[in-house]
């Protein structure tokens, strides 16, 4: 029996991407140990699907593996530490601006924006052609070993763990590897485009729709990452009257803290916020409690708030009410796509950390943050409070009033932070990723002999 992982998503994101979302990192993350565990001896094997076709091909994994890690590391220098800019001096010209009659200011008002668009795109042209920092992606056939296709055998197992519905398998090949004697587990982090489909795009809908229904529901095993996660997936598949199917929730594992502590040399106080920016996360919240703070704290003691992640979907008018206050004077600084190595020094120099998402699968930030020492003020919804346990402190994420008691209560009681940080230095014992693999291989396993011995029961009979 051979355990085959399809990578073919993850090699998907990268092609496109530099940086790993969670669902990249987890599986990435899990993909690595189960190599170190199994995958030498013969075991486990890495695949993904054909170009072209509804085969297989195989993955070398100590080069896939060496091509990420390569690509992930590569980055510009660690960005300037977070600085408050106070509100810019209004000029002579925007005051004459702004007396002019409003059928005159607005074309001008729009010519004036087009221009400083095509100064800036210049800029980055410039920057690109004489000082190439984007790494090149990687190329959709670079890691397929030229052989010949996989051939599996009955009693392996294929297990997707990464973003199926994004790469949806073919229902001929699903129907032609089950005929075989083949059996299928899949990862299901979250059902929020079946439960949330306000907060998701148009398209990603209907592909998560076709995986609940195709994929899901016909699999042998479902992997998932929470107990509320688990719950959701068991309701939808009573809903869609679905054969019992075993829902396997794993573990989360969180990488130690990089052995090199690196830090922010002399930055501003700051807080962190982890995640891509997209409505489901709630920056809008730590936004609205940051306002007011600067109305009711005197400014020098309000911490810069530092958004770190990527740009997401759906967020084109809260990015236009961060630039129409100027980023609260400099309050909120926004760092793109970092490193894992900016991430580690953003972690070990800030106050604390917060996560107001409105719902997650998990909540790996939280994990990471308290992985680092720091406290976390989140969001009491969904699984969050599994991620964070007893070491964080939570509020509602739709209630503005708490969130901003909270979270001021931190700024304003430093003692209880350190009291934090040291109950978690105590207490907080995270499982590793390696936990996670050796999780996910017992639950295989295990199921595998549990059909052993129906079939052996079934013959005797």
């Amino acid at each position: 029996m051979t355990l085959w992982f399809d990578v073919d998503d993850l090699v998907a994101h990268f092609t496109a991407h530099q940086r790993p979302t969670g669902i990249q990192r987890l599986s990435f993350e899990v993909y690595r140990e189960l190599w170190r565990l199994a995958g030498e001896d013969g075991g486990i094997g890495f695949c993904r699907r054909c170009t072209g076709g509804t085969g297989f091909c195989r993955i070398d994994f100590p080069v896939f593996e060496a091509g990420l890690l390569a690509l992930m590391a590569r980055k510009r220098a660690l960005p300037a530490p977070p600085k408050l800019v106070e509100t810019p001096r209004v000029s002579r010209l925007r005051v004459f601006f702004r007396r002019l009659p409003q059928h005159f200011r607005r074309p001008i008002g729009v010519i004036y924006r087009a221009m400083w668009q095509i100064a800036a795109a210049l800029r980055d042209l410039a920057a690109a052609l004489i000082f190439p920092q984007r790494p090149a992606p990687m190329r959709d056939d670079q890691f397929d070993v030229e052989t010949a296709d996989i051939v599996f055998s009955a009693g392996d197992w294929l297990v997707s763990l990464g973003a199926a519905w994004s790469r949806l398998y073919d229902s001929k090949a699903n129907e032609n590897l089950r005929a075989g004697g083949v059996r299928f587990a899949v990862m299901v982090y979250d059902l929020i485009p079946e439960l949330f489909p306000e907060w998701t795009l148009r398209g990603t809908i209907d592909d998560f729709g076709v995986f609940l229904r195709d994929t899901v529901a016909a699999a042998d095993m479902i992997f998932t990452i929470s107990q509320n996660s688990a719950a959701d997936i068991e309701r939808f598949l009573r809903k869609v009257a679905a054969p019992a199917i075993p829902v396997v929730v794993l573990p989360v594992g969180c990488s130690a803290p990089l052995a090199r502590q690196t830090a922010i040399a002399q930055a501003s106080p700051f807080v962190l916020l982890v995640a891509t920016i997209e409505i489901r996360k709630n920056h809008a919240l730590m936004f609205r409690v940051w306002q007011r703070l600067v109305q009711s704290m005197p400014r020098a003691e309000v911490p810069a708030l530092v958004f770190a992640g990527t740009i997401g979907w759906l967020t084109a008018d809260f990015l236009q009410q961060l630039e129409n206050s100027q980023w609260l004077g400099g309050k909120i600084v926004f760092l793109d796509a970092p490193t894992d190595e900016e991430l580690a020094a953003l972690y070990n120099s800030c106050l604390f950390t917060v996560f107001p998402s409105l719902y997650e699968g998990w909540g790996l930030p939280v994990t990471e943050s308290l992985g680092f020492g720091k406290p976390v003020a989140a969001s009491n919804r969904s699984s969050i409070p599994e991620a964070g346990g007893e070491f964080c402190v939570y509020f509602d994420p739709e209630n503005l009033d708490e969130a901003t008691a909270v979270i001021r209560g931190l700024i304003e009681q430093p003692e209880r932070v350190a009291a934090l940080k040291r109950r978690i230095a105590n207490e907080f014992r995270p499982p590793r990723w390696e936990d996670t693999a050796a999780a996910l291989l017992r639950s295989l396993e295990g199921e595998t002999s549990a059909k052993a011995a129906q079939k052996s029961t079934a013959r005797a009979a």
